[in-house]
């Protein structure tokens, strides 16, 4: 096939451009209509529920972008999707209907991006069902015949189109939209291309994981073809900044743990290319301590330290920050207690931090462990003397 041409038809409903698969799954030997991705009942009733609600409205709702996309977005995202496929194959391909059950899934390690939530696969799966494919799926033959079309673009518009057939029973869903690359058109390593790419820029949120994954794809097919300067080229056709590209390359050797951590905001991009530097063992031991991490203890640990002497870093780092902070929030210790007849003499040594009393009290001693951990910092011990 090698028309440029695309082929249009205003029969075929789909999903809303924005592409938001996830992993890959075996589809070849499942049944149409059966996914096994969508073997998850709540997704089904949260589906069924939303679409007979619509059905069961005294007014149909105009067919129109779903809360996860936008007029603009389609647009933006469907010219970065042609560019991609122009710049990597050329004028080849061409549009034509497709029976779902002709299609396989992308091999999974070319598709190591995040999974989605029910939540948005109901939106997609609503956007399905009232408005048109906005974007086709991207497939190539892998026979002569065309027996059998891998899917390098498209994973989870395919499954929800099983799921809305296997709803509605409608035989519309049994077939979809495709760009069809013929058999032997594309390369592996353009075929691989094809799939980090269009999932780089049809997913509306990208995880720190996903750009990863993305960026290090780019570089490693890049650097297979011989290319110079990879890391500005990658940088260039990705849109983002050649240091950007750098982080997010060095940061594809951090653990799930720590990718997590990332997304959470729980620790910086800076902090999190110095982790990826260590060897995952390190990592996991490290994680196991997270709650003492900081990016300020993270950067403490230099760059260039072996993965077997960075654990003990990290205790030297802590350590000296946890001496760091009671020197800073010492406030004084009692210099003398005198016990007399009628009570205490108390000389105290140092001055009282800002906007606070002094305060004298007896503490039962089934709860002066916990006071003293909760009010420690305020605490004045005659222990301290002796520091």
């Amino acid at each position: 096939m090698s028309s440029n041409k695309k082929k249009k038809n205003n029969n075929i409903m789909g999903i809303s451009f924005v592409d938001l698969s996830g992993q890959t799954e075996e589809t070849t030997t499942t049944p149409v209509g059966v996914s096994s991705r969508f073997d998850n009942d709540e997704f089904r009733e949260m589906t069924k529920k939303r679409l007979m609600a619509q059905n069961n409205s005294t007014s149909t709702p105009p067919a129109s972008p779903s809360p996860i996309e936008s007029a603009e977005s389609v647009r933006e995202t469907s010219e970065k999707t042609d560019k991609i496929l122009q710049d990597i194959a050329g004028n080849t391909g061409a549009y034509t209907l497709l029976p779902l059950n002709l299609l396989t899934p992308t091999p999974a390690e070319w598709n190591q991006f995040s999974t989605i939530s029910n939540e948005k696969k109901v939106l997609m799966a609503d956007s399905i069902y009232r408005n048109g494919l906005q974007q086709p799926l991207v497939v190539r033959a892998l026979d002569k015949e065309g027996t059998t079309y891998q899917i390098l673009a498209g994973n989870t518009r395919k499954s929800i189109y099983e799921v809305l057939y296997e709803i509605t029973q409608d035989e519309k869903y049994l077939s979809i939209e495709c760009k069809v690359y013929g058999y032997k058109e594309l390369s592996d390593d353009q075929a691989r291309e094809i799939a980090s790419d269009t999932n780089y820029v049809q997913r509306a949120n990208l995880t720190g994981r996903d750009k990863s994954f993305a960026v290090r794809t780019k570089l490693n097919i890049l650097k297979k073809r011989g290319e110079k300067q990879i890391l500005e080229k990658a940088a260039e056709q990705m849109g983002m900044k050649r240091t950007a590209a750098f982080s997010w390359n060095k940061m594809a050797n951090l653990i799930p743990a720590f990718f997590d951590m990332f997304d959470e905001g729980l620790i910086s991009q800076k902090a999190a290319t110095r982790i990826a530097a260590w060897s995952h063992e390190v990592q996991a031991e490290l994680h196991k301590q997270a709650d003492l991490l900081t990016n300020e203890i993270i950067m403490a640990i230099p760059a260039k330290t072996p993965s077997e002497r960075v654990l003990d870093k990290f205790h030297e780092v802590l350590d000296q920050t946890t001496q760091e902070h009671t020197a800073a929030t010492k406030i004084g210790y009692i210099d003398t207690l005198t016990e007399e007849d009628d009570g205490y003499t108390i000389h105290l040594s140092g001055k009282a931090p800002s906007a606070s009393q002094l305060i004298v009290m007896y503490i039962p001693d089934k709860k002066a462990t916990a006071f003293k951990n909760a009010y420690k910092d305020y605490i004045l011990d005659s222990s301290e003397k002796a520091d």
